[in-house]
């Protein structure tokens, strides 16, 4: 599962309210970044600038959704050139996702000559899996109720619904934003019609979007993965007309319209859904004439004015 984007979102929005999460307590957030370090290139995933009793320092954090055994070394190279970078202590942390994340997963990056160990540069992991869900609930903070589905207790349908109630509850477009990482958490842990029964038919086909739209990523890839998508739900929510609408989402390049005809899928009937991709002539006439007159029309009223 790719969550790493998601994830950086969240801390890099909503750090301060996940201090708690990555082992800062009484401090303060005062910037976030996702610094692109000087050649060789490194973009590391997130540095979060903290502040307390008047002293600076920064953490560190590596979001890890899958075994690499190369992570200590990695952590020890980043957090190296992000003290040339800052000129201030940093902290690391590796952040796994997933328990297969953390299979074989060191803490701390060694040296040895022979059997002589001669440095040891350690670092910090949190396991999201290890915290209660419970404790994301009781926050009422977007950023931890926006990382539920990776939590302890996460895989309960009724504590997903419960951490969308709470974010819809909330103000702001930080809320929006949390709400957004909490739908792609959630596809990766839960099949389409426990997602669709649990968070409702718009919100999981945001998701599937989500996740197709990733998945192409050029441009050039953008009017086929609209295509397949829109097809896709045409099939899952209008079965009985797909074979009518089909060649009509085939044919259009435009991926605008294709991404409103699936955002429409799920909200409407198979009459509405047939006349909104695939309107015949008289619903093509009706159109035109509430939008005014024809050509014929203009043409006639210029005539007779020039008369």
């Amino acid at each position: 599962m790719d969550t790493d984007r998601s994830i950086k979102v969240i801390f890099l929005r909503q750090g301060e309210s996940l201090l708690p999460y990555v082992g800062e307590v009484e401090a303060r957030v005062t910037g976030a970044d996702s610094p692109e370090l000087p050649v060789p290139r490194r973009v590391v995933d997130c540095v979060l600038r903290l502040e307390r009793d008047g002293f600076v320092w920064y953490r560190h954090l590596e979001f890890q959704s899958s075994p690499d055994p190369d992570m200590s070394r990695r952590c020890f190279e980043y957090n190296t050139r992000l003290l040339l970078h800052y000129r201030a202590p940093v902290l690391t942390t590796v952040v796994y996702l997933l328990p297969e994340a953390a299979r074989g997963a060191q803490e701390a990056f060694r040296v040895y000559l022979g059997d002589r160990l001669v440095n040891e540069w350690r670092f910090d992991t949190v396991r999201l899996w290890e915290i209660d869900a419970a404790t994301a609930l009781e926050s009422g903070q977007a950023g931890p109720l926006a990382l539920v589905p990776l939590l302890r207790g996460g895989g309960d349908p009724a504590v997903l619904a419960e951490a969308a109630r709470r974010l819809d509850a909330l103000p702001g477009p930080g809320a929006a934003d949390a709400m957004s990482v909490l739908v792609d958490l959630a596809s990766g842990r839960y099949d389409w019609s426990t997602l669709m029964g649990v968070l409702g038919k718009e919100r999981a086909m945001e998701s599937y979007l989500w996740q197709e739209g990733r998945k192409e990523g050029e441009a050039a890839g953008q009017i086929d993965a609209a295509r397949r998508i829109c097809l896709d739900l045409a099939r899952e929510f209008h079965p009985s007309v797909a074979s009518r609408v089909a060649p009509v989402i085939q044919g259009c390049r435009r991926p605008v319209v294709l991404r409103r005809w699936a955002l429409q899928c799920a909200k409407l009937s198979d009459a509405a859904f047939v006349r909104l991709v695939a309107p015949g002539p008289a619903s093509r006439r009706s159109r035109s004439r509430v939008g005014g007159p024809s050509r014929t029309s203009r043409r006639a009223a210029s005539t007779r004015k020039a008369r």
